[in-house]
């Protein structure tokens, strides 16, 4: 198996047609790239690394994951990225990066933000899951985690910050929760409609013992263009049996957010796709909606050639389009040569939702991400293992990191 030809990267843009039962999908062909090139360059700390960090020795120059990707509303031409910078698998990555354009992609200029690790003056050993949004005036916000590993586990914060060029610079972080056992997964969204205004929602996984463990969704707000962020308020607890994770915030037209993750329940079996609605930026949240559910995997699915263990549902995505209709894609994929992305509608303010699944997904598919343009056309991508041609050659899926010798 060639890994270099496993994963098929595809691009299926959506036209929505309404029906009287369920949304019906129709694809409308493969996107070529035109021209492709990296953004993220060599590693700028490769010649030093960063002194102090806890486990800089095992991070690996250039090694960069977790992308995210945002267009300024006010400047299509300008757009913003951010990535995690050297990853090593024990200690995280040394930073989080980001890079912008003012030309619409052709030629980018990288920064970082000051003070997010001991790599840009702070005091942080490591920095993850970064996330990049803009405003409809402009401001660009970033959100991210940063900390210290030498606990077990490590105590991480969750922090966030702005810029008013368009991403060429950024100011220090702002705290929003300090670094505590179990923060993990933060996103930024900031309003396209108020001015200055923008969002932060997070998971935390652990709580202080000797309490009992307990899993949340965490939220936050700012109305200053990111000077200054509200005091967190916990907007899910699923109970001791109950797993929160992967929060978004979306958007309505009429400013209505939607917080939309997903749900491990033990007790039922289930994995849900739940949202959650605010009429009033977060102040007060109305109950729960169960937008869908699968059952959880019984027995994991692996890869006939290799005995691999191929990815298990995670990370649902979702978007808006400008009508309001709300959208949720997710994975479902039972076995190598059965792929499921799943798609939930809404067109009532994310009060009620309706299933559907794309076409044109011939084997296991995992990890969709979701946009829809200004015309109201979706757009998914996914990672599928179609191209797998068994006995081609050695390689597998996702490789264990190991450092250059």
């Amino acid at each position: 198996m060639n890994a270099r030809r496993l994963l098929a990267f595809n691009l299926l843009a959506l036209v929505v047609a309404l029906t009287a039962t369920a949304p019906a999908f129709a694809g409308t062909g493969h996107f070529k790239v035109k021209r492709l090139g990296p953004i993220s360059g060599p590693s700028p700390f490769a010649a030093s690394g960063c002194p102090g960090a806890l486990g800089d020795a095992a991070k690996i120059d250039g090694l960069v994951i977790e992308p995210a990707i945002a267009v300024n509303p006010a400047n299509r031409r300008n757009i913003v990225a951010t990535w995690k910078q050297d990853v090593s698998p024990e200690f995280n990555a040394r930073d989080d990066l980001v890079a912008s354009s003012l030309d619409g992609g052709r030629t980018w200029r990288r920064t970082a933000i000051p003070g997010l690790t001991r790599c840009t003056g702070g005091t942080s050993d490591t920095a993850s899951d970064p996330w990049v949004s803009f405003g409809g005036d402009g401001t660009a916000y970033f959100g991210g985690q940063f900390g210290v590993v030498t606990p077990e586990p490590p105590e991480i914060a969750i922090g966030a910050s702005h810029s008013n060029d368009g991403g060429r610079h950024w100011a220090p972080p702002t705290t929003l929760s300090p670094r505590l056992a179990g923060n993990e997964q933060p996103a930024v969204t900031a309003s396209p409609t108020r001015r200055g205004h923008a969002y932060m929602i997070w998971a935390r996984f652990f709580r202080d013992l000797p309490a009992p463990i307990e899993y949340t969704v965490e939220f936050s707000r700012t109305t200053d263009g990111g000077a200054t962020w509200s005091t967190p308020v916990v907007i899910s607890r699923p109970g001791m049996f109950g797993i929160d994770f992967a929060p978004r915030i979306r958007i309505l037209p009429n400013g209505t957010l939607l917080a939309i993750f997903a749900r491990i329940d033990a007790i039922s079996g289930l994995a849900e796709l739940r949202v959650l609605r605010s009429r009033d930026e977060g102040r007060t949240w109305l109950p729960p909606v169960v937008a869908g559910s699968i059952p959880l995997p019984i027995n994991e699915v692996l890869l006939p050639e290799t005995g691999e263990q191929l990815p298990q549902p995670g990370f649902p995505t979702s978007a808006v389009a400008p009508d309001g209709t709300a959208y949720i894609a997710y994975e479902h994929s039972t076995s190598p040569d059965a792929g499921v992305i799943g798609v939930l509608v809404s067109r009532d303010g994310g009060q009620t939702w309706k299933s559907s699944t794309l076409p044109g997904v011939p084997a296991f598919a995992w990890e969709p991400a979701m946009a829809v343009d200004r015309h109201g056309t979706v757009g998914v991508i996914w990672y599928d293992i179609r191209n797998d041609r068994p006995g081609d050659a050695g390689g597998c899926l996702v490789c264990p990191l190991e450092r250059p010798r």
